[in-house]
């Protein structure tokens, strides 16, 4: 070791001299090779090694904090014998602490082996990459200095074409004020990963002028799955719109679209130079209707770029080819800004940028929040404990003297006080044993998403241990690991130095047959959170399934239980509406018809959840009344998937339900432990909004645009200080003929807890078109028809909105505004 070090000192001063050193065949030596921003250290161990070993990470040598870092290895045998050994890859993660990442290999001799492996990185700034032999000594290290960007948040933008070069232009550009910059990667269909995990480095996936025939079942349903989870999809149409919208078709068209036609596209009168015709482009289009779509840019005649929620994502479709319009935004850059911003969102843009900062740290305490509900019977009974207390103290002060002294055996006393504090131990002790822990047990929550192909499953688990002792636990191998960690920057803890020779505090080994966790160092109950995701496919064909049909504020049609056991506290959500049901037994179908339908605020997703699990109907937290703790413990897994993985304004109604009996744990490999948690199913089903010819939708599917003021769009909010007017799109392929204000239903008002729904009051205006001027209309006016509407309507059916808030009313700074929906015929 003591050598190793002089010779890394004696590299270190020669390549600060200007020398190259290379470590000579069977010498111990250590040298850096830079790529771009970044860097690479590479360490041979004594003696020569039998394997050589190149490593590449992310996307062009670039990362992100937070999240999975595809890591690419080849090792090749120089050697005339087999090898065997581990790949061992060593992280910092976000609270300091370090993960070792094992997976084995072997070659054959003179043989090759290509490793892709997706590695979660807390801090991704330095990784290590380790080749160990079968007795686990250190042949070769290469220390990867990662290029993270620490001063302007990145939005990853990966490149799926023919001619991916054309698409430089959005390289550099900075979105939502230059608070995020465009960084491009040239993606091919050999790169394009088979699970979702392997995309999670990127922020939006854009396809254009590419064939998606070429792409696997696999590869398309990662794309899916990757949406789902919060990715961006974009693709591009114009003449190849056939080969772009192949794989993704039958999930996003509403009806077939025709043959592309060249039409004239206005890119902004912004761009325009002599007079308002500069800013058109004759492009070839291609108009295409997306299922539950909104309008994000838009001609008089055609919709430019069209958007539709999924899961967690989006998907946005664009009219044209974005390889026919790189002559122009290489000269107006500025559009590349407004078409990713109009697409994005600046909530969206906006926690890219505080992401920058914050890390992973939010995911972890959504996580704790859920797994912090413990068991109920292991709580001990007070009551007991403290009659057999008192009882102790009663006999073995004055009770055990006066007996003694009655009998005239004092001298006895302190022998007997001896005596009956051991048996009250013993009973103590005895009294505990249902109470105690004895090994490492777990706290997990799954949520069970299923489609008519696949179960989605995450499962997020707290580990902890009794003592402070080390301990390893095996986990199923078919589960993806995601360490769950918070930033130790909000401490002002500085970042300790990471020579990669430190000492492990988690190691995952991932082998054939399990996955192995192995924790040292650890302190009794000190919690190790990990989030686990899997898919399978949905042979079975379980789930909740139905058909629905949401028109003018009410439900008709079916949910049918398809699992073979019942469920209980059903909710279907959609647009800002609830159905809520108490149970359905195992192939039961519901008639919806009639069924009261509930207004929830979207902004309150632990107000909601509580709704549907029933914990709002108790007055006050009893920790030992199990109803209420199995209540709450349902009401923040709910209120989690909300969080996490669900969109309030979408074309699909979100079916949640639990199960009667608590769902055996799935990600143990083997061992006993003790679990703790709950499971709960959800699934999504297609929501209809036409009946008896005339369309029904919610106006809020686009958001709202702020002329003036502060608006929230993804809460339906606005800091009410101040009057705030809205721009909200109708949909200029709709007849208005009625619009409706709904509030929250009473039941989400005045809250005595800690979660309350603050109403708007105050006056509302329209934009009136004709007169120029804003008109007072009457704030209890909930509904109006298509004549009332036409002096404030545009022509491309936009309505502004002005709201005043009450003076006199308290908490402005946060007001949830009416839900608007919107009931025509279409032109």
């Amino acid at each position: 070791m003591r050598f190793r070090q002089i010779s890394l000192v004696w590299a270190a001063v020669l390549t600060l001299t200007g020398s190259a050193v290379l470590p000579a065949y069977g010498m111990t030596g250590a040298y850096e090779t830079e790529t771009g921003n970044s860097y690479t250290e590479q360490y041979q161990g004594e003696g020569s090694s039998p394997v050589s070993m190149e490593v590449s990470y992310g996307y062009e040598e670039n990362a992100k904090s937070g999240r999975y870092v595809p890591v690419s290895v080849t090792l090749n045998s120089q050697s005339e014998v087999s090898f065997t050994g581990t790949l061992r890859i060593t992280a910092m993660e976000s609270d300091y602490d370090i993960y070792e990442y094992d997976y084995p290999v072997s070659l054959n001799p003179s043989g090759s082996l290509e490793e892709s492996l997706d590695i979660p990185v807390g801090r991704a700034d330095v990784l290590y990459v380790k080749l160990l032999d079968s007795q686990g000594r250190e042949l070769l290290r290469k220390r990867l200095k990662m290029n993270v960007s620490l001063d302007t948040a990145e939005l990853f933008v990966g490149v799926l074409s023919d001619n991916p070069q054309e698409l430089d232009y959005m390289e550099g550009v900075g979105v939502n004020y230059s608070s995020v910059r465009i960084k491009t990667f040239e993606m091919d269909t050999e790169k394009m990963p088979d699970n979702a995990i392997g995309l999670d480095l990127l922020d939006v996936l854009v396809i254009t002028d590419y064939d998606t025939r070429n792409l696997t079942g696999d590869q398309v349903s990662s794309v899916w799955e990757w949406v789902k989870g919060g990715g961006t999809l974009l693709i591009g149409t114009g003449a190849r719109a056939d080969d772009t919208l192949y794989a993704f078709r039958s999930s996003l068209l509403e009806e077939p679209y025709a043959p592309p036609a060249q039409k004239a596209v206005d890119m902004g009168v912004e761009y325009a130079v002599n007079g308002p015709g500069d800013s058109f482009m004759n492009l070839v289009c291609t108009n295409v209707t997306l299922s539950g779509g909104t309008e994000v840019l838009s001609n008089d005649e055609f919709p430019v770029l069209t958007s539709v929620v999924k899961g967690k994502g989006s998907v946005g479709v664009a009219a044209y080819d974005f390889i026919d319009i790189a002559e122009f935004c290489r000269v107006q850059r500025s559009y590349v800004d407004k078409l990713f911003t109009a697409f994005l969102g600046e909530n969206r843009l906006n926690n890219l940028s505080s992401y920058l900062y914050s890390g992973n740290s939010s995911q972890y305490w959504s996580v704790q929040n859920i797994l912090n509900t413990g068991d109920t019977e292991k709580l001990p009974n007070l009551s007991i404990y403290a009659v057999v207390i008192l009882g102790y103290l009663v006999i073995a002060g004055p009770g055990l003297y006066l007996f003694l002294k009655r009998r005239e055996q004092r001298t006895f006393y302190r022998m007997a006080v001896v005596g009956v504090s051991l048996t009250f131990t013993a009973v103590v002790y005895l009294m505990g044993g249902k109470t105690r822990f004895k090994d490492t047990f777990f706290n997990y929550a799954t949520i069970l998403d299923t489609t008519e192909d696949y179960v989605d499953e995450y499962t997020s688990i707290n580990i902890r241990t009794p003592y402070n002792k080390a301990y390893t636990i095996s986990l199923d191998p078919s589960y993806n690991l995601l360490p769950i960690t918070r930033s130790n920057t909000y401490e002002g803890t500085p970042v300790p130095k990471f020579t990669g020779n430190e000492d492990y505090k988690v190691r995952v080994f991932y082998g054939e047959d399990e996955t192995k966790i192995s924790v040292q160092n650890a302190s009794a109950f000190d919690p190790k959170y990990y989030s686990l995701r899997k898919r399978t496919p949905n042979t079975d064909k379980k789930g909740l399934a139905g058909d629905i049909t949401l028109f003018e504020g009410k439900v008709y049609g079916t949910i049918t239980n398809e699992y073979p056991f019942p469920v209980e506290r059903v909710g279907i959500l959609m647009y800002g509406k609830l159905v809520a049901i108490d149970a359905l037994e195992p192939g039961q179908t519901m008639e919806l018809d009639g069924f009261p339908v509930v207004n929830y605020p979207v902004n309150s997703p632990f107000l909601v959840s509580a709704r549907v699990t029933g914990s709002y109907q108790y007055p006050k937290a009893d920790i030992e009344d199990p109803a209420y703790m199995l209540a709450l413990s349902r009401t923040n897994i709910l209120s989690f998937y909300l969080d996490r993985f669900s969109s309030f304004y979408n074309q699909e109604a979100r079916v949640v339900a639990f199960g009667r009996d608590k769902t055996e744990n799935r990600f143990l490999a083997r061992g006993d432990y003790e679990t703790y948690g709950m499971s709960m199913f959800t699934s999504t089903i297609d929501v209809k909004t036409t009946r008896d010819g005339k369309v029904s939708r919610s106006a809020l599917m686009k958001p709202p645009t702020a002329v003036n003021g502060q608006y929230y769009a993804d809460s339906n909010a606005i800091y009410g200080i101040d009057p705030v007017s809205l721009e909200y799109s109708l949909g200029n392929d709709l007849e208005v003929e009625e619009l409706f204000f709904e509030n929250p239903s009473e039941e989400f008002l005045n809250s005595e807890g800690l979660y309350f729904t603050n109403v708007f009051k105050g006056s509302i205006h329209f934009y009136n078109h004709d007169t120029g001027n804003y008109d007072v209309m009457n704030p209890d006016k909930k509904v109006y028809h298509g004549r009332e509407l036409t002096p404030y309507l545009s022509p491309g059916n936009t309505l502004t909105v002005k709201y005043v808030c009450d003076s006199t009313s308290e908490n402005n700074w946060y007001v949830t505004l009416p839900m608007l929906s919107v009931t025509g015929r279409n032109k």
